[in-house]
């Protein structure tokens, strides 16, 4: 029995709108689209005038910057926007190729008859989308089949970091993948990176956004390890990936269109964190699209609608296509492995249509020195279309809940990134909107992970009783069946109400693939040509214009003296015909420039044209279906010896016998100064929210006897690399590198020991380096590619539990364990963002131009739904961390991490106390002496405050040892779901 649900929350008469975006059913409140800014916070930016960014005052310290900064600075870190020029990449101008996403074989053959150019798909385990029906390694053939008899590549992922024990899965994968004729490999770990290439050499290797690479250091770094093509980072402006592309060779790939992720891919620990389900794993579990409260000072910031301060909203740059084109973008990418075909589509085809509009008026002879990319977008996406976009799927928090944004594509607008007053959906609401018996409706119950309420529109009510087959405005009742009808009575009074399904627009994006005529399915372009003379056979040769193969076939007859009508170009197209005799090829154009047209022109019977034809094109067919990926693979494993190989130069060795030392790093002056009070420990690490001062507590840690390790950013992004010689500059004893970037950068530096001339013309050498966790090593390939660029240690990746870590060190040789760096105390790096929280919620402000710098006078935290609050901190380039409120501690972990070998040992500090270092770094030093027991240690550590005075707890977090989550125990995707519904 369906169940009647009104729509509730509507005291008001509601206002008719013409989106069928998302609107709430209840008035926004006060809060506005500009967020939850106070009178005080908007008085902060109005200070924040002409000239503001000479205020000496500032945290981003001008002085500082205009001195590192690139040549004509302005001084300031962000100031990218004036910093960078032109748009253009200096590279040729090439058409992009349209990826779209394909999820399993319907969203392919959506993909592939709505115009891609390419696909992109997981084959089942190791890849991001483990919650998709991805393909099966038996089906891999067919696939690649099916996508090169029309003209399409195929790019399988392996976008997630390998373990130790799936390496030799990973090559057989890599191999596998070449057989079948795949066209790249994406790949995030970058010692899959090297098993691949030896495993499979003639195997293109594409370089994943999960690699967060933000620069053309870090670009040139993947190209290093192998990758043609990198995927940047998605919080790149148009302007920032044309410096990325003029840096490096290697092609770009941009995302355009599709779910933002708020945390720099890669850098995420959300779901690791809370519930062992690592989004670099591909089980992301998307907490950044949960409710959070605002703590502001220790107090509960009244936010009214605006709950959802991480959720970002959904990228489209259709407007920009024109602008990543001059960029060098070569690769339009698509988000949405996880949805359903239509959505594959729908925005398929809009690209498709965009890319070839915004081409033809680039390569036109009158094409002007700048294309209106505006102008083509809203030629080619009309009102009708735009409404399908937002229906098939968008998050529409802003105030118009069109929820379709550039992203940071067009620049860093923190006040439209995140609307926040809707997540967890993705659905688009009925008010305004046309609701249909037959279409889908969800209510939100605010929680991603839980079961939605809703289902299918059986039956609607007006408020007068009246029974209707649509309504698109005012209060009505609707019948809803479904398994997501039981849950109507936990939908709360004014809760967002959604349409799932449109059956018009789903029936019309359906038929693009589902009713496909054979005349009219795509087939691969070619391009034929015909020569001879009288006297001689006459020669067809087809030539695959994307690979340049061709065949040739002759005919049996040799070609006589026309008596009537001579065998001109027409004759020969109708014998072709437009499909080339109905297999997976097409007639592009035709060449007959070679075929004897002197008077009375020459003869040969249609039928000896289309014999010729047909074995022209079985021929041409075999031809592109041999697949010269496999030439070169490796026929016994290489995974065996490949770490020998790696070290056969050997590395400075570490004393196994060193005893285990504790070291820690410090986010404050007062931390910093209380460590170094504390008399046997030996090396502090500074990794400050500013550079100001820097200098000075380096040199204050030296002049106790310590070591000084300054830790730099975890991004550099286009005109921020001059930081580097910052950080030289400083005549610290160590480096703590954070990206691969900056350790590209160093490596052209010459590395440890190299002597580097600085930007004011003084000089510096370049200290030992450190490994940290954001590199990301997750097996031992990974940690000896990583040792052999100079690091003296490395920390593994968060995504490895404790075992996961010991075994890691085991796994090298005897004389490097020691080089492993064991994080065994830490409010975990949760998030790390480009969006400003600070900015969107306690400003009406944009960026660091006009917030007013909240996050110079207030603290923030977020409150989760158990009461967690998790610390935010904005760092020098505005990028904020979430930290996790609750500590993680390996205290129950090392002895076995010292019985692997493992000798350093690592405390975070983000918030503690000054009194609190002492007690902290005591209690580690005397569980590895064996004078406390690690459960006295763990007791203790959940009694420490965080700034507000609560106490937060201590767990194991990402070192809980726990098994990986199965793919058959994660949520069904909505897609997933219909599909069965269809199918049944």
């Amino acid at each position: 029995m369906g169940a009647f649900a009104p729509l509730r929350g509507l005291a008001a008469p509601c206002r008719c709108v013409a989106s069928a975006r998302p609107r709430p059913l209840r008035a926004a409140g006060a809060v506005g689209g500009s967020g939850a800014g106070s009178a005080n916070e908007a008085s902060g930016a109005s200070r924040m005038g002409k000239g503001a960014e000479e205020d000496p005052e500032r945290r981003k310290n001008v002085a500082l910057y205009r001195s590192i900064g690139p040549q004509g600075s302005t001084g300031t870190y962000r100031g990218v926007e004036e910093e960078l020029g032109t748009r253009a990449s200096g590279r040729p101008r090439v058409k992009p190729e349209v990826l779209s996403p394909a999820g399993g074989w319907e969203q392919l053959r959506a993909a592939v008859e709505n115009g891609c150019d390419a696909v992109y798909f997981g084959v089942e385990g190791l890849n991001a989308r483990a919650r998709a029906a991805n393909f099966t390694l038996d089906e891999l053939p067919e696939v690649m089949t099916y996508l090169h008899d029309r003209g399409v590549k195929g790019y399988a992922t392996m976008n997630v970091l390998i373990f130790e024990h799936e390496l030799p899965t990973a090559e057989k994968k890599a191999k596998a993948f070449a057989r079948a004729g795949v066209d790249a490999v994406i790949v995030q770990d970058v010692g899959a990176c090297e098993v691949l290439r030896r495993a499979a050499p003639s195997l293109p290797l594409h370089g994943s956004t999960q690699m967060s690479i933000t620069s053309g250091e870090g670009a040139e770094f993947s190209r290093r390890l192998g990758t043609d093509r990198i995927v940047v980072g998605r919080e790149l402006s148009a302007r920032e990936i044309a410096q990325v592309a003029a840096r490096t060779d290697a092609e770009i790939e941009a995302f355009v269109h599709g779910a933002l992720c708020v945390s720099y891919s890669g850098q995420c620990w959300s779901s690791e964190s809370w519930g062992g389900r690592s989004a670099n794993r591909g089980q992301c579990a998307q907490a950044c699209r949960m409710p959070y409260g605002l703590i502001v000072d220790g107090r509960l910031r009244e936010m009214g609608d605006f709950k959802y301060l991480l959720s970002p909203q959904d990228l489209m740059a259709l407007d920009l296509i024109p602008e990543l084109i001059e960029a060098g973008v070569t690769s339009l990418k698509i988000e949405g492995r996880l949805k359903g075909p239509e959505y594959v589509a729908v925005v398929t085809r809009a690209y498709r249509d965009a890319v070839d509009a915004a081409w033809a008026a680039l390569s036109s002879d009158d094409a002007p020195a700048t294309v209106d990319g505006a102008a083509i977008g809203a030629a080619v996406i009309d009102e009708p279309r735009r409404l399908a976009l937002r229906q098939v799927f968008a998050r529409g928090q802003d105030e118009h809940h069109d929820g379709l944004t550039q992203g940071f594509l067009g620049g860093v607008k923190h006040q439209t990134l995140v609307g926040g007053a809707g997540g967890g959906v993705v659905w688009v609401e009925l008010l305004g909107t046309e609701v249909k018996k037959g279409d889908g409706v969800v209510f939100d119950v605010g929680d991603p992970e839980r079961e939605e309420a809703g289902g299918a529109v059986c039956g609607l009510r007006t408020q007068g009783g009246a029974r209707v087959e649509a309504c698109g405005a005012g209060l009505v009742g609707m019948v809803v069946e479904g398994a997501g009808a039981a849950r109507l009575s936990e939908v709360e009074p004014g809760a967002l109400v959604w349409r799932t399904r449109d059956t018009a627009v789903e029936s019309a994006a359906r038929a693009s693939f589902d009713a496909v005529s054979d005349a009219d399915r795509r087939r691969a372009p070619v391009v034929a040509a015909v020569e001879g003379r009288v006297g001689e056979p006459l020669t067809l040769r087809l030539t695959d214009p994307a690979t340049g193969v061709s065949a040739t076939a002759a005919t049996a007859s040799p070609l006589t003296a026309a008596q009537k009508r001579p065998l001109d170009r027409d004759a020969i197209a109708a014998a072709l015909g437009p499909r080339l005799g109905g297999g997976p090829l097409r007639l592009a154009s035709l060449d007959v420039s070679g075929l004897d047209d002197t008077p009375p022109g020459v003869f040969l019977p249609v039928g000896e044209v289309k014999d010729a034809r047909r074995r022209a094109v079985d021929a041409l067919v075999e031809l592109r279906r041999h697949h010269p990926r496999a030439d070169g693979v490796r026929s016994k494993s290489v995974v065996p010896g490949l770490l020998s190989d790696l070290l056969s130069a050997p590395l400075p060795p570490v004393a196994a016998d060193a005893p285990p030392a504790v070291r820690i790093l410090c986010r404050t002056p007062e931390q910093v100064a209380a460590a170094i009070e504390v008399p046997w420990l030996d090396e502090i690490t500074l990794d400050f929210l500013e550079a100001h001062g820097l200098e000075e507590w380096v040199r204050r840690v030296q002049r106790a006897g310590k070591r000084a390790v300054a830790a730099a950013p975890r991004v550099l992004k286009p005109g921020e690399q001059r930081l580097c010689d910052f950080y030289l500059g400083l005549g610290a004893d160590a480096l703590l590198v954070r990206s691969a970037g900056l350790l590209q950068q160093l490596h052209e530096y010459g590395g440890p020991g190299a002597r580097v001339t600085l930007a004011d013309g003084t000089s510096a050498e370049v200290p030992p380096l450190l490994g940290d966790f954001s590199l990301n090593a997750a097996n031992s390939v990974a940690a000896a590619l990583f040792l052999r660029e100079g690091l003296e240690r490395l920390a593994p990746t968060h995504d490895l539990n404790a075992h996961q870590i010991a075994n890691l060190a085991r796994s090298l040789p005897a004389d490097l364990r020691a080089r492993i760096e064991a994080v065994c105390h830490q409010h975990l790096a949760i998030f790390h963002t480009e969006h400003c929280v600070f900015c969107r919620f306690l400003s009406s402000g944009n960026s660091y131009r006009d917030c007013g710098h909240p996050c110079e006078r207030h603290h923030v935290h977020l409150r989760d739904g158990a009461g967690k609050d998790h610390l935010v901190l904005a760092d020098m380039g505005c990028r904020n961390t979430v930290f996790d409120a609750q500590a993680q501690s390996g205290a129950r972990h090392l002895a076995a991490w010292v019985a692997a070998g493992i000798r350093s040992f690592r405390v975070e500090l983000v918030d503690e106390a000054p009194d609190a270092v002492a007690p902290i770094l005591d209690g580690y030093r005397a569980v590895l002496e064996g004078r406390r027991s690690e459960e006295e240690l763990m007791a203790a550590l959940s009694r420490l405050q965080d700034r507000n005075g609560r106490a937060q707890g201590v767990g194991e977090g990402s070192l809980a040892v726990r098994a990986e989550r199965d793919r058959a125990t994660l949520n069904p995707t909505a897609a997933t779901k219909r599909a069965a519904a269809r199918a049944s």
